[in-house]
């Protein structure tokens, strides 16, 4: 564990590595630093505000601002002013004792003036960015230093640099988590390729079928919660690298059902699209062994 000696990054309070303490602090910290781009992404400025401390320091790509309030005002300003439907999502988070980071990616469409460029007929954007969180003894959030790719969504914007097609396949595993995974079959072209566990299919219901990663644990993980760690997209190509996590509900490879148990597994979507954005091939990729050899307690969640 990291603590760091700049006078900006000293901790205000003691952390003692590998005690109940430093377990609950870690945890904590982790939930909240994963809380704060959800909460943008819905609109929810309130709980944000929660997470803050009152005399929290935010540096906004270069533009200080200082207070709980006016931190809230700028970020709901922003949201609500210059872009629409933002949708902030974690590629990737680290936390290092009182200190945490996430590399994030953001989308949405200019709705307001941003950075000096007048609002564009269009105007969408898909970029990344990447931020530093200080937390305090409580885990509210006292510094943060924002750093994002305010040339590329300009040039994005203004139509001058191709915007990755990671919209649609941003929303299938929230749709799946939402309860409706049939909303997943508009993203696909009606003859969609579907390549998953060495077998072909055609077809929107497919598609859905493989979003969800019904085949994935033969059946016996019904319920599934996902994490999608990477969504990024190349011209008409783009890959989502996700987490599920289940209970084992029926029998699994001669495995019987043990209360409590839970797996978790990684996969891959690797998609191409049309002219239009719609999928027209997904291939998936999972390993059940793996899923074996938790249960068996033999690995690691990977």
């Amino acid at each position: 564990m990291a603590v760091h000696t700049s006078s900006s990054y000293v901790a205000p309070f003691e952390l003692r590595p590998y005690d109940e303490y430093d377990a609950w602090y870690t945890a904590l910290v982790r939930k909240n630093l994963g809380s704060f781009h959800k909460n943008l992404s819905k609109g929810k400025y309130a709980a944000n505000a929660l997470l803050n401390a009152p005399h929290v320091h935010w540096n906004y790509d270069g533009t200080l601002i200082v207070s709980r309030e006016a931190a809230i005002a700028a970020l709901k300003g922003q949201a609500e002013g210059s872009f629409s439907g933002v949708q902030a999502r974690d590629v990737y988070t680290i936390v290092d004792g009182h200190l945490g980071t996430t590399l994030y990616s953001l989308q949405g469409t200019q709705s307001g003036p941003f950075a000096g460029l007048p609002v564009q007929p269009d105007g969408d954007f898909n970029a990344y960015g990447a931020e530093l969180f200080v937390f305090d003894a409580d885990a509210l959030l006292t510094d943060l230093t924002t750093v994002d790719q305010i040339g590329v969504m300009k040039d994005q914007m203004a139509g001058e640099a191709k915007v990755p097609l990671v919209q649609n396949i941003a929303k299938l595993h929230d749709n799946v988590v939402a309860g409706n995974p049939g909303a997943n079959a508009v993203l696909a072209a009606e003859d969609v390729v579907v390549e998953d566990n060495d077998s072909i299919s055609n077809g929107r219901d497919a598609f859905v079928r493989l979003a969800s990663a019904e085949n994935a644990g033969q059946g016996a993980f019904p319920i599934k919660s996902f994490h999608d760690d990477y969504i990024l997209a190349d011209g008409k190509q783009g890959v989502v690298g996700y987490v599920w996590q289940a209970a084992q509900d029926s029998e699994y490879m001669g495995l019987q059902p043990k209360e409590g148990a839970q797996v978790r597994m990684r996969g891959f979507l690797f998609f191409e699209f049309d002219d239009q954005g719609l999928v027209t091939k997904v291939v998936g990729i999972h390993d059940e062994f793996v899923v074996a050899a938790q249960l068996e307690g033999g690995f690691l969640y990977p």
